[in-house]
């Protein structure tokens, strides 16, 4: 009788976790290049989200364009990413990770928010669209 429980447990435990792998994962609507809009926020600063689970973000210094972070994201649900930074122009922040908030409103606005230190930061990113007639 035991032997037929635990078999049972056993069987029932491997179709739940095979049930579980085929649970959709959130929609990722980050993917794509994505424009500060900020008032009083430098101008060209890019956050590009690929598809691979890398981001850059990209700002334009006094010698020109650089990147001012880079690494992975991961999504968490279907409003927040888990961001590690491999590089990062402040190097207090490079190696670390944090969890970012997000909300997309239509399909060309992106409200982000995470905290460093125990200070919230939001920001406001418009999705860019290819340019038409160059």
């Amino acid at each position: 009788m035991s032997n037929k429980r635990n078999i049972l447990l056993f069987l029932l435990g491997a179709f739940l976790l095979i049930i579980c792998s085929f649970a959709p994962k959130p929609e990722n609507r980050l993917t794509g290049i994505w424009e500060l809009q900020m008032e009083g926020a430098s101008t060209g600063l890019l956050k590009i989200f690929n598809k691979d689970g890398s981001f850059t973000n990209i700002g334009l210094g006094d010698n020109g364009f650089g990147i001012s972070a880079a690494g992975t994201y991961e999504l968490q649900s279907a409003n927040s990413y888990l961001e590690k930074i491999t590089v990062s122009s402040y190097k207090d922040q490079q190696g670390t990770q944090k969890e970012v908030r997000f909300q997309i409103t239509g399909d060309s606005t992106l409200h982000i928010a995470y905290t460093i230190s125990g200070t919230t930061y939001n920001e406001d990113y418009k999705r860019l669209t290819l340019i038409k007639g160059q």
